[in-house]
């Protein structure tokens, strides 16, 4: 299977206006979550793993008190692509379930 190449800036922008819950930080993408509690934010955690499985894509996560913290980028390809967006796409789509998890 082909790997994807990096997308354009504008690409990037387009979607970031509609996803406004992520942010671009550099060459990867952030979304930073408010949880009621520690265990809500490993258990958001835990709620992704089928997502990046399927994905073959996996974000970098930061769990703390509180809050979850996940940054996305292709690694081999150094930037975003569109497996990043396919992610991002179904993490929101995931947080329709699992929103009485956040504060």
């Amino acid at each position: 299977m082909s790997r994807p190449v990096r997308l354009e800036d504008m690409v990037v922008e387009v979607w970031l206006e509609e996803h406004r819950s992520w942010r671009r930080d550099g060459d990867h993408l952030v979304r930073e979550l408010r949880t009621r509690d520690y265990p809500s934010a490993v258990a958001l955690l835990g709620a992704q793993v089928p997502l990046a499985e399927r994905l073959d894509h996996h974000p970098v996560a930061t769990v703390g008190y509180r809050e979850l913290r996940l940054e996305l980028w292709t690694h081999d390809r150094n930037g975003i692509t569109q497996l990043d967006l396919d992610y991002g796409d179904g993490f929101e789509k995931l947080l329709a379930h699992y929103g009485d998890l956040l504060s």
